[in-house]
């Protein structure tokens, strides 16, 4: 999430000492960290944990293969552990990928990736040879199995999210046979491109890619209001549109971004990622600061361009920690609903420094993607991982569920199976193809059990 990428940090900190804020707790209590014994597994923010029985990292078809049909137990796989839903754990077999990772194969414009392949890797070995993907999150450290199997996605009124620019795939089935699939494979091959790791495990992905191209990126601030009418009467005029709402502060950070024949790049972003460390516990140890911290972050933000190869533009580096909910409500109602959820963390006074970040996703055909037959608007409502997240998702969930929301995946949600049902319209769908190839269902852990058995 780039937040802090134009900020003038120099300015930024004068005017938080001049405020009395960074004195108002001590640095070593806003720096300190937990110390917790370290877990088998973990998910990035922490708030996922699992001691399975075998954590395997097969490095090979063959190895995997031997992994899957060694015993009856449950199975499951896990990429880059960026998802904050309970779609990895289990106290069974855990299985990496990461070993399966690289270019399988080019041919022309369709790459053929191992499923292990983080993001980062892939889009910038396409950038060496020539091409780059159609469009890309602003964090890449997933593994190319693990974003299309949650419909990972960036932004953009006609571009689709990871699941949507899938070709084709391989998948190895729990029974240990694999199958190679592509449209012709009609509802296979679209319940497997978004499929929460329920099918089976994707070991390979074929993407069709673009001509590379270079993206200028502009970022500046606006009032929230201002911010909520530009993007929405100017959200089909840009390849890329965003905006990042600050509630309490009522300002907002706005992005767009357009390819560009521009040939010179740009020095690297700044790390700002220990400045919004120290503003996070701030905000979390002085909740009375949080509205001033919210609105002091866009005053020092400047107006700013980013220029470069398309996957150094689109990502940004991040280590601060937070635990996400998103849902993706219809395009046009996007505006409408998140007007609502700001209203209500303000009415409720609830204290939240990260903002929520405001996107636009073109529709597909994947079964179980949240853009399936509707594009979509996405909200994504951040909580400092130190905070507890459920002070703010609770209150804000059920307004997106009223906007006729579906969950991210891999995103925090309280969901169960027959409310999924209602708000994907091929949910039945899935389930067959589920059933089909996982008869047993083992590669359902408790939290996809809930979601699908």
């Amino acid at each position: 999430m780039a937040l802090f990428d134009s900020i003038d940090r120099r300015g930024f900190l004068k005017a938080l000492g001049s405020a009395g804020a960074v004195g108002a707790l001590a640095p070593q209590r806003l720096m300190a960290q937990e110390s917790e014994p370290a877990a088998k597994w973990q998910n990035w923010s922490g708030n996922q944990t699992a001691n399975p029985a075998q954590l395997l990292f097969p490095r090979d078809e063959a190895a995997l293969r031997n992994a899957v049909t060694a015993s009856d137990a449950g199975l499951r796989a896990f990429g880059g552990s960026h998802s904050f839903s309970a779609v990895v754990p289990t106290d069974d077999t855990l299985i990496s990928l990461e070993a399966m990772a690289g270019l399988r194969q080019q041919d022309g414009e369709r790459f053929t990736w191992g499923g292990g392949t983080r993001l980062a890797m892939a889009s910038a070995q396409a950038h060496s040879l020539g091409h780059s993907f159609l469009n890309e999150p602003d964090i890449n450290l997933q593994s190319l199995a693990g974003a299309i199997a949650t419909s990972t996605h960036g932004t953009g009124t006609g571009l689709t999210s990871l699941s949507g620019q899938v070709e084709a795939l391989r998948l190895m089935l729990p029974n240990g046979d694999s199958l190679t699939l592509d449209h012709s494979d009609g509802d296979r091959f679209l319940a497997a491109c978004c499929s929460v790791g329920a099918l089976g495990i994707v070991t390979d992905i074929t993407f069709r890619h673009a001509p590379a191209y270079r993206l200028k990126e502009h970022t500046w601030t606006l009032p929230l209001r201002e911010a909520m009418d530009f993007v929405e009467k100017e959200k089909d005029r840009f390849r890329h549109i965003e905006f990042f709402a600050f509630p309490l502060g009522e300002k907002a950070i706005v992005k767009t971004m357009e390819i560009t024949d521009d040939p010179e790049d740009s020095p690297a972003r700044e790390d700002d990622n220990e400045l919004l460390e120290l503003v996070s516990k701030l905000a979390m140890h002085a909740g009375w600061l949080t509205p001033s911290l919210q609105k002091l972050v866009t005053l020092f933000v400047e107006d700013s361009t980013f220029t470069g190869p398309s996957h150094t533009v689109f990502a940004n580096r991040r280590t601060v920690r937070f635990n996400e909910m998103e849902y993706t409500v219809p395009a046009e109602d996007g505006i409408a609903c998140l007007e609502e959820v700001c209203d209500t963390l303000r009415k409720e006074d609830i204290n939240v420094f990260f903002p929520i970040e405001f996107r636009y996703v073109a529709e597909d055909d994947r079964l179980l993607s949240m853009y399936h037959q509707r594009p979509g608007a996405s909200l994504s409502i951040h909580q400092y991982f130190a905070q507890d997240y459920q002070k703010v998702f609770q209150p804000v969930e059920p307004i997106l569920r009223r906007y006729q929301g579906r969950p991210h995946w891999g995103k925090l949600h309280s969901l169960g199976r027959d409310e999924l049902a209602e708000l994907y319209p091929a949910f039945d769908r899935f389930q067959q193809v589920r059933k089909e190839l996982d008869p047993q269902g083992r590669m359902l852990n408790a939290h996809l059990k809930r979601l699908f058995a």
